[in-house]
């Protein structure tokens, strides 16, 4: 079965340092990544990641290089127990400001019916999202 994956990337006008406390301070997160509400356990491998309250989604920290990489391997949930999810968020210093790219994949392990129209709504929400993580950052 070939991979899937979902990629997004986009350029801000800010250092790599000042992006990667926005993508990994739980308070900062919220801030862009609304109305979720985050909670890192320990900013190191194995940290334990919250995402949301209601239905939360957690993670392990699987890579963590500042200000170069932040890496989530996401853990499988009641609903759909065989999957194997995992975001990468790379941080490059490009024309001044940082390039983010994200990638997430894993979208392979989902139910069949279902991996496609997964994968497509994860790229349509890390477009939404990183446009927000752009103007958050650039506002100061």
């Amino acid at each position: 079965m070939d991979k899937l994956t979902v990629e997004r990337s986009i350029w801000i006008a800010a250092t790599a340092e000042r992006v990667w406390q926005a993508i990994t301070d739980p308070q900062q997160l919220g801030k862009w990544w609304p109305p979720d509400e985050w909670s890192i356990s320990a900013l190191q491998i194995g940290g334990k990641v919250q995402f949301g309250n209601e239905d939360a989604a957690y993670a392990t920290i699987a890579v963590i290089d500042p200000p170069r990489e932040f890496a989530l391997q996401w853990q499988t949930n009641e609903k759909f127990p065989s999957t194997s999810m995992f975001t990468s968020m790379r941080l490059n210093t490009e024309n001044g400001g940082t390039r983010l790219n994200v990638t997430e994949g894993g979208f392979e392990t989902l139910p069949e019916d279902i991996r496609e129209e997964r994968a497509k709504q994860t790229g349509d929400g890390y477009t939404l999202v990183l446009q927000d993580l752009k103007a958050y950052v650039e506002q100061e």
